[in-house]
């Protein structure tokens, strides 16, 4: 659980390096699965692979650890819906950038509210392309402007514009196996390219207020823009779905 002081460094700075950390045997499971999706999807770019769980249902219990979700509450409150999941596996020397970005600029959430657990599968140094991100930047709970970019090797092809004056405002996040961050829907964020020697691969799981709408029929204005589908299976992890969602499963009961 997060004491009182981390909350109020999340609550000021968008983002959290959280004291726990999974098992070894939840690491060892982690490894698995992620061994398993590489070798049946060698043949495909595994860079950035959005909709994880919905290609790979082997990834959902990860985001059901009570670990996670007890963290996740005292951040967004008891009703929390589990709507996303990404695997960013950034392979050693050839590993892609993530431009800066906000999470939210590309989610049909309404109102938007929104928690991401980055949950780091190897060791992530500041050699081999970490988390970066602005402390403070999510405070005033709006979108900035962004940009598409018509460029290869990056994850993600918007990015925010007017980024260069505040990148030296950055700080980086570092995991070991089985930790995680939580970081805030409006925080500028993003992540060098891999030129070191070790692999950084990590996944990615988003929870939402059951009190917030996932907008799939907005989601599709959306995805002309981004390149990749956003329709989501929606899972109610705790409390109740207060909005009346598309609720794939209720994993409550």
């Amino acid at each position: 659980m997060l004491n009182d002081d981390q909350i109020n460094i999340y609550q000021n700075e968008g983002l959290i390096k959280s004291p726990t950390c999974l098992s070894e045997q939840k690491v060892k499971e982690l490894n698995l699965a992620l061994d398993k999706y590489l070798l049946e999807h060698k043949n495909e770019n595994n860079e950035f692979v959005s909709g994880l769980y919905e290609r790979d249902e082997a990834f959902l219990k990860f985001a059901l650890y009570p670990e996670i979700i007890n963290e996740v509450k005292q951040l967004i409150g008891e009703d929390i819906i589990l709507w996303g999941s990404s695997l960013f596996c950034k392979a050693q020397k050839t590993g892609n950038e993530t431009p800066w970005h906000q999470d939210g600029e590309y989610w049909p959430i309404k109102p938007l509210e929104s928690v991401t657990i980055w949950l780091a599968i190897d060791e992530v140094t500041s050699e081999n392309g970490p988390l970066q991100y602005i402390p403070g930047s999510h405070l005033n709970k709006s979108l900035a402007e962004h940009k598409t970019l018509d460029k290869k090797n990056i994850t993600l092809n918007q990015t925010l514009k007017n980024i260069d004056k505040l990148k030296e405002k950055s700080k980086y996040v570092t995991l070991q196996p089985g930790m995680f961050s939580i970081h805030d829907v409006y925080l500028f964020h993003g992540s060098k390219a891999n030129y070191s020697g070790k692999r950084r691969a990590g996944l990615t799981y988003r929870y939402m207020p059951a009190t917030s709408l996932f907008d799939h029929e907005g989601a599709r204005e959306i995805e002309k823009k981004i390149g990749y589908s956003l329709q989501r299976q929606l899972h109610l992890v705790s409390g109740t779905d207060k909005a009346n969602n598309k609720i794939f499963k209720d994993h409550t009961i």
